[in-house]
């Protein structure tokens, strides 16, 4: 029975030494083989602060009431967040160092080669003894609900429908739409090559030949806009900052109700 109680354990260090850590509402000692419920993901990029923010908050204050099975890394990068900076100690993306279309000339830095970095191969080896049904990975700041893979568009769709219309303002939905064909799955996995969406949306295959339903939660970096832009301000990254630093608890506010209900439709939706 999961949503009794909730249970933590490292599942990896950092280049520094630093432990990643993940909470779970079931036990990760005896139960986490194949559970096939939700694994949600923060700090991926360090200086991502809402994404861990967020994630505290939702496993405060929901992840012990969840009769799903719910497991969470809220800081993938921990040296990364001491640092305020997007790489991990090395100075790698790690969010480019899957090994799913690898490029070692991507514009983010992408490592010495596929899996080079310990905190994404911890993070990898957890999804794979984890198995979960569904990935949901927190960024700033592209405000949009990003689905990789065909199989993962019915859970974009679910989170999408969770919020409010005025709530839905701030972001667009993208998803990989059925009947495309290998052009259109060529188009969406060089967007971000290297990266856990693509590896988990499109690369990575369960025992049975599935794959997760790979969900990257894109933040707004304007949580009061009546309307997405499309293509975003070239300075909407350091805006974003720059609201984080004059006032974070006005931004975590604005988000959260939101947020938290996308998370929440994730962890209950099922095929």
């Amino acid at each position: 029975m999961h949503g009794s109680k909730t249970f933590r354990r490292s599942i990896g260090r950092s280049v520094e030494g630093r432990e990643q850590v993940v909470q779970a509402n079931f036990n990760l000692e005896t139960d986490l083989p194949q559970q096939r419920g939700t694994l949600l993901i923060g700090g991926m990029h360090g200086d991502e602060v809402a994404t861990i923010k967020l994630l505290e908050s939702f496993a405060e204050t929901y992840l012990a009431q969840l009769a799903e099975p719910v497991a969470m890394v809220a800081l993938c990068n921990p040296d990364g967040e001491v640092r305020n900076s997007r790489y991990n100690a090395r100075g790698v993306d790690l969010n480019r160092n899957c090994d799913f279309a690898w490029d070692a000339e991507s514009v983010e830095p992408s490592g010495a080669g596929p899996w080079s970095e310990p905190e994404i191969c911890a993070l990898r080896d957890f999804i794979i003894a984890m198995a979960p049904a569904k990935i949901v990975s927190l960024h700033w700041a592209l405000a949009e609900i990003d689905a990789d893979g065909p199989q993962s568009t019915p859970l974009a769709q679910a989170m999408w429908q969770a919020m409010s219309e005025a709530e839905r303002a701030p972001y667009r939905l993208r998803v990989t739409e059925l009947g495309r064909g290998k052009r259109r799955l060529q188009q969406t996995y060089t967007i971000c090559p290297g990266s856990l969406g693509q590896w988990c949306g499109y690369g990575l295959k369960y025992a049975e030949g599935s794959s997760p339903a790979m969900i990257t939660l894109e933040l707004p970096y304007d949580p009061l806009a009546t309307s997405r832009p499309d293509p975003l301000p070239d300075d909407h990254l350091a805006a974003l900052h720059e609201r984080w630093r004059d006032d974070r608890t006005g931004y975590l506010t604005a988000v959260e109700p939101a947020v938290h209900r996308m998370l929440l439709a994730a962890c209950r939706y099922t095929a």
